[in-house]
């Protein structure tokens, strides 16, 4: 994969949310440190987003307690091209599938290692995904548990138009393997298995590796293993 960072003329710019100052305060600092990174604004929950003066590449949102996850729609609607990222401390499965549900992109948890949030900023603005395995099949569990749809509502997928290669490939992306190392068990190139990916996203109607792994595994095409090769699910069209 490729992390190559951004031109020093072209930064990420990235905005925060928080209900507390001191969350605030070190999140840009730890931001603000990192090299092709800059925080262009800081907010809390209940700011006016017509204040955003200057368009953000990535949103970071700390949900606490009480903080509503519906705040997710209201950026989208008035920046569509942002990349939304949550710092969540709770287990609480419900919230995080409906922040999913709403346009999020990645999941941090406040436990992890601050040099995650880093990646995740850098990985989500080049159109990936950040999503722990262990996580996406626990909210698909708990959907299918419950007899209720987890993430956003499926156009009818034609699942039934891949082919015998695709089929292959998208249970390799059900374990969580990268295109590099698809190419190399199919023995074939990474060019070949984006083009394969490009065929499979436009016949099921998803846009990303993350969208077509929940849709397989609700047309029982794969099954999660949380002990897969991949910890997280991550979508490049180009550099994967």
């Amino acid at each position: 994969m490729n992390h190559a960072l951004p031109s020093p003329s072209r930064l990420i710019k990235i905005i925060l949310f928080s209900r507390y100052r001191i969350v605030q305060e070190s999140l840009k600092l730890l931001i603000d440190s990192s090299r092709g990174l800059s925080v262009t604004g800081v907010f809390s929950f209940g700011d006016d987003l017509a204040s955003i003066a200057e368009l953000p590449d990535v949103a970071v949102l700390y949900i606490s307690t009480g903080d509503r996850v519906e705040i997710i729609s209201d950026l989208l609607e008035r920046i569509p091209r942002l990349r939304v990222i949550l710092i969540i401390g709770s287990v609480d499965l419900d919230s995080q599938a409906e922040a999913l549900k709403l346009g999020a992109v990645g999941i941090v948890h406040k436990e992890q290692n601050p040099k995650l949030l880093i990646e995740a900023i850098r990985q989500t603005y080049n159109g990936e995904t950040w999503l722990n395995q262990v996580l996406l099949t626990k909210i698909l569990e708990k959907g299918k548990s419950n007899g209720k749809p987890t993430l956003k509502e499926r156009f009818p997928a034609d699942v039934g138009a891949l082919t015998a290669r695709e089929i292959e490939v998208v249970k390799m992306i059900g374990d969580g393997l990268k295109n590099k190392s698809i190419a190399e068990r199919m023995s074939i190139s990474e060019a070949t298995v984006r083009h394969h990916l490009s065929s499979i996203y436009g016949k099921v109607g998803v846009e990303d590796r993350l969208n077509l792994v929940i849709l397989a595994y609700q047309k029982g095409l794969i099954k999660l293993n949380e002990n897969s090769e991949g910890s997280q699910y991550r979508e490049s069209s180009s550099n994967q």
